[in-house]
């Protein structure tokens, strides 16, 4: 049957011609979309977005630098130790650059491994930073406070580091960076800034590595479920206690606000190239639908004549839905030779492509249902008369 559709289509192709040109132009559109959305969506679910539920993102920014710099500084720490007792708290750790959703740009630095100079993103944390924001580590361990005995500092880097450096072990690997020797101690799966941002490769060293900025302070705790307001309640008493409010400017914010903001950006991206997809999707039914039903009511007499030799109601409708496929697959091939040229056809790409031919498959089917089921219902003797 399938041999038969074709013969017929390459016989036909002035009578499926507007069908082919509707449909070669609808997947194209819709390849286009759908792709977009799968890399979207690949981003948003890919590995290296830390876990800030129950958490709370809080600090404070200097008015200027003068000589009770320290003194500040030295409040801070007891303020950290007063919320750490709290019995909402699980943990508090204090981070640079660490803390998603926080900032649009990334820390970045070059470092020479193996003889070669890379661009890294590199980022400070603490011990207790395992225990806040829950990192995927996939080899050895998190990094610790402390130096090692061989007077270097413990790291932490990115799978996407490790996979540019094409190293087989990571750990134990020694790189100077900075103004300190490092030791890869652990490999995480990744970590991201925002929702649709890929992880890059990343050195996570310890804070006391870096050195503390004296004009901000950048801290995050996690607390026990529904016990955040809480925590920002007794972060800002303590401050205002302990901190004149004409030295410091405190700030606290939940974080499920944060990663609520970065994940509505996404879906606006989705939102922006979906409604407009949809309507185009829905007048190419409307279309489509009506080129069949004009070709069905065009060839009555060829179908009446089948269902006269024999063909029953079944096989007939059969016939027309494949050959609405047969056409609707040629109609794709255009727009697949052009995915090749203009994709890499990575794992989004290439589910985007796959997906949309079988949108359009489906496409055809419900399109052609309905002039298919009336063409069995054609009487050969009235409309061969």
């Amino acid at each position: 049957m399938i041999r038969h559709v074709f013969k017929i289509v390459r016989n036909s192709w002035k009578i499926f011609c507007g069908i082919f040109i509707e449909q070669a132009v609808v997947f194209v559109v819709l390849m286009l979309v759908v792709v977009s959305v799968f890399g979207i969506l690949y981003k948003i679910y890919s590995p290296g977005l830390l876990n800030t539920d129950n958490s709370v993102c809080f600090g404070y920014m200097l008015s200027e630098i003068n000589d009770n710099t320290g003194e500040v500084d030295k409040r801070v720490d007891i303020l950290i130790d007063n919320l750490k007792k709290l019995d909402c708290v699980v943990g508090i750790t204090q981070s640079m650059a660490m803390i998603p959703y926080m900032r649009t740009n990334a820390w970045y630095d070059s470092v020479r491994i193996d003889g070669k100079i890379y661009r890294v993103n590199y980022k400070g944390a603490e011990e207790e930073a395992y225990k806040v924001f829950c990192p995927d580590v996939v080899e050895g361990k998190w990094l610790t406070d402390d130096r090692l005995e061989d007077g270097s500092f413990a790291c932490v880097v990115t799978k996407q580091l490790v996979d540019e450096l094409q190293w087989s072990q990571a750990i134990g690997h020694k790189f100077f960076m900075g103004r300190n020797d490092l030791t890869v101690v652990g490999v995480i799966s990744g970590i991201k800034h925002q929702v649709l941002l890929a992880s890059e490769p990343t050195v996570i060293m310890p804070c006391n590595a870096m050195g503390y900025n004296n004009m901000f302070r950048e801290l995050c705790a996690r607390v026990y479920p529904g016990r955040e307001k809480e925590f920002i309640m007794a972060y800002y008493k303590e401050f205002q206690r302990l901190i004149p409010v004409q030295e410091a400017q405190p700030f606290a914010m939940d974080m499920k606000f944060a990663k609520g903001a970065s994940y509505n950006t996404a879906l606006v991206y989705i939102m922006l190239q979906a409604v407009p997809t949809i309507f185009l999707f829905v007048f190419a039914f409307i279309g489509t639908f009506g080129l069949f039903m004009q070709n069905s009511e065009r060839r009555a007499r060829e179908y009446a004549l089948r269902l006269a030799l024999g063909a029953t109601p079944r096989r007939l409708l059969e016939f027309v839905m494949l050959e609405s496929v047969v056409v609707t697959l040629l109609a794709c091939l255009p727009g697949v030779l052009l995915s090749v040229f203009i994709y890499e056809y990575t794992l989004p790409e290439w589910i985007g492509v796959c997906v949309t031919i079988l949108v359009m498959v489906v496409f055809s089917m419900l399109s052609t249902w309905y002039p298919a089921y009336r063409v069995t219902k054609v009487n050969p003797a009235v409309t061969l008369k």
